[in-house]
């Protein structure tokens, strides 16, 4: 099983320079520490994880890295013209030396579609059929397209891909899943997914795809120490802070409180669970990390494990990530 780093270049300190200089910088130790991947996501108007360009960090981070890959988890698609993106995408392929991982979502607030001027009811149908222009424009030579939201026509865009890209779904919806079991891409799990959620992805992917095995991603906290009591401690605070700091930052926002709803609250709600997101983390010893991770690994094929340290300070998440390398990887 790979190991790889959730970033959500979070605003503990409410310096923007310093969250996004940290996160950075910590990529680069877990690739020291060797692990396999990074995967960084996409918010907006938002205070406390300030990534609303991912692509900027992908590409910074593939010039400063040499071996880490580094994911979009994920590119909001609706948000996007197709074809810019496409382009963008392909100049990201022509110097990544295969390490860029391609991670695509649809988005789930109201704000973005009443800022972006996206529609919520057709935002999944928008993420496929975008996605399946890229596709077709980095990887054909001459494009016409005609679609219900986009087209094209005779469009060749430069520079050209010398293979196709691995495209993997953030998204937990039956669509999703079918949407990837039969074009073959792979799913990212959320930081909070229940087992039985993960069971159901994986149950529904092969109804559509039972011969093709599911790339699937699965992101967790994380912390590791040697005394019990302190971690849950910690990990229960650093989770509840990290959660009410999402949901907070409407009030520090003036974007968001102006294009607040109901809707977006109640969708903020159920996505920032901190009891979710403490209940399916890995804490503890190494010895029950250990244990917690090698029964998720018995359940489910798990390709890769985004961890996200559950600490406010940088310096303590490189502590957990140093001693899960050297305790807790070895032996799962």
């Amino acid at each position: 099983m790979k190991t790889a780093l959730f970033c959500l270049f979070e605003n503990w300190e409410n310096n923007y320079q310093k969250a996004i200089t940290e996160q950075l910088d910590l990529i680069c130790y877990c690739e020291d520490l060797g692990f396999d991947e990074a995967w960084i996501t996409e918010h907006h108007f938002n205070n406390f994880s300030v990534i609303p360009s991912p692509l900027t960090a992908v590409s910074y981070l593939l010039g400063k890295t040499k071996s880490i890959k580094i994911g979009t988890a994920a590119i909001l698609l609706p948000l996007y013209n197709p074809i810019k993106l496409a382009e963008e995408i392909a100049m990201i392929k022509a110097f990544d030396e295969n390490r860029f991982l391609y991670g695509i979502a649809k988005g789930a607030f109201p704000i973005y579609d009443k800022t972006f001027k996206a529609d919520a009811f057709t935002n999944r149908e928008v993420m496929f059929e975008a996605n399946e222009l890229i596709h077709k424009l980095l990887n054909e030579e001459l494009v016409t397209f005609k679609g219900n939201f986009f087209t094209c026509e005779n469009i060749s865009i430069r520079p050209k891909l010398n293979e196709p890209i691995n495209t993997y779904i953030a998204s937990e919806s039956f669509e999703a899943i079918k949407e990837a079991a039969t074009k073959g891409y792979g799913l990212i799990g959320s930081i909070g997914i229940s087992k039985e959620k993960i069971k159901f992805i994986f149950d529904t992917y092969k109804t559509f795809n039972p011969t093709k095995p599911l790339s699937f991603r699965v992101a967790r906290g994380i912390n590791i120490g040697v005394n019990k009591e302190e971690i849950i401690k910690e990990s229960q605070y650093c989770a509840d802070l990290f959660l009410k700091s999402m949901r907070a930052s409407k009030d520090t926002s003036p974007t968001l409180v102006k294009l607040l709803t109901n809707e977006y609250i109640d969708i903020r709600n159920k996505l920032f669970d901190s009891n979710k997101l403490f209940e399916n983390a890995i804490c503890g010893t190494p010895k029950e990390c250990i244990e917690q991770i090698k029964a998720l690994k018995e359940e489910f094929d798990i390709e890769a494990l985004l961890l996200k340290p559950l600490t406010t300070s940088t310096e303590k998440a490189k502590e957990i990530l140093n001693l899960y390398t050297k305790e807790v990887k070895p032996y799962v």
